[in-house]
């Protein structure tokens, strides 16, 4: 403890500190009530099968990046099969939430949790998630730079920055990982056919791989890493490398978002919020529209295929017109545009 009496751990094993304490109370409950314990055997399978891993090696005294592992959680279980082309049902995970409620509070009390993360519940686990579209971010992107200027607060560059750097880098997920990659992830590959160089990016400890690479797109590259990047020294934070309180800076990264895309009347849409994570549903919208392939979306923003078809392609013109056709109502001849019409169209809309 510290001098207020406040825990502050060096190293954090949520699973040995806090879940295993949690379900031995219980089993001591239930064997002293002679309750049978075949529910709680069953609780006890579900938290280690499918919610362990984003808990580990996590800071769980800090709320937002426990509310962030939730909501990777959720995006998961949404994606697993019980049995083949049947996903959990948001019934069962409101079950699974009410697990995690039950072993934080069971934290809280023992003092080794600071407050209860925010559990979403069935409502929120049932809403859609709307992504950003780019019209709607340079418009936040402009406000910032507005504010930036009245203000000379760099916070307003870091958020143009960090919504650049999620864009830029498709494998992103919002959060303090991508906040705190430093200059020595950061790879140059020649290319000799452009005149840029490719750039490569190492990702440590994300959501389904210890460590992975990817590319940034040029736009980034040619924007972004030569002015914001390539001087820095190689153990320098990309983002704000003098500050070291990264979780603090995270949060006011975050609300600053918040602030903005709610006065531009962009944060909500259709009874939805849009935080930083709506990012990464534009990224999969985009590879989609390049690719038409949901293997190359899934890769491209590191999850399951399944996953992308569910929860991230709703939106996608492109993936509507693929839709449709096979759906075979392209073969309704009744309702076709005479081929000069639909190239004129298709000349239109690449203007």
């Amino acid at each position: 403890k510290n001098e207020t009496g406040e825990i502050t751990k060096v190293e954090f094993d949520f699973d040995k500190d806090i879940v295993g304490g949690y379900f031995n109370t219980r089993q001591k409950l239930y064997t002293m009530r002679e309750r049978n314990i075949s529910n709680l055997k069953k609780e006890k399978s579900q938290y280690y099968n499918y919610c362990s891993q984003f808990f580990t090696n996590i800071d769980y005294q800090n709320e937002t990046i426990m509310n962030d592992s939730i909501m990777d959680l959720v995006n998961f279980l949404k994606s697993v099969e019980i049995t083949p082309g049947n996903r959990m049902r948001d019934t069962t995970i409101t079950k699974y939430m009410n697990i995690i409620s039950q072993i934080c509070k069971y934290g809280q009390k023992k003092g080794l949790m600071k407050s209860i993360p925010d559990i979403p519940t069935f409502k929120r686990i049932n809403a859609e998630v709307f992504p950003y579209f780019p019209k709607e971010l340079k418009m936040i992107r402009t406000e910032l730079n507005e504010y930036y200027k009245r203000t000379e607060d760099k916070i307003y560059l870091y958020v143009i920055q960090y919504i650049a750097f999620l864009q830029g880098l498709k494998i992103n997920r919002a959060g303090l990982n991508a906040l705190n990659v430093r200059k020595s992830q950061f790879e140059e590959v020649s290319n000799h056919e452009s005149i840029l160089p490719i750039i490569r990016v190492t990702l440590f400890n994300t959501k389904n791989n210890p460590r992975i690479k990817d590319v940034c797109e040029p736009w980034w590259v040619d924007k972004h890493y030569f002015t914001e990047v390539k001087h820095l020294q190689f153990d320098d934070y990309i983002f704000a490398p003098e500050v070291t309180k990264r979780t603090q800076l995270y949060d006011k990264l975050r609300k600053t978002f918040v602030r903005v895309s709610s006065e531009l009347n962009l944060y909500m849409k259709n009874g939805s919020s849009r935080p930083f994570t709506s990012i990464r549903h534009l990224n999969a919208l985009k590879i989609y529209e390049r690719t038409q392939n949901i293997d190359a979306v899934a890769q491209g923003i590191n999850t399951d295929p399944k996953l992308v078809k569910s929860n991230y392609l709703n939106y996608s013109d492109e993936w509507s017109r693929t839709r449709y056709k096979e759906m075979g109502y392209d073969k309704d001849k009744k309702y076709n545009l005479p081929q000069s019409s639909m190239k004129s169209k298709n000349n239109k809309n690449d203007k």
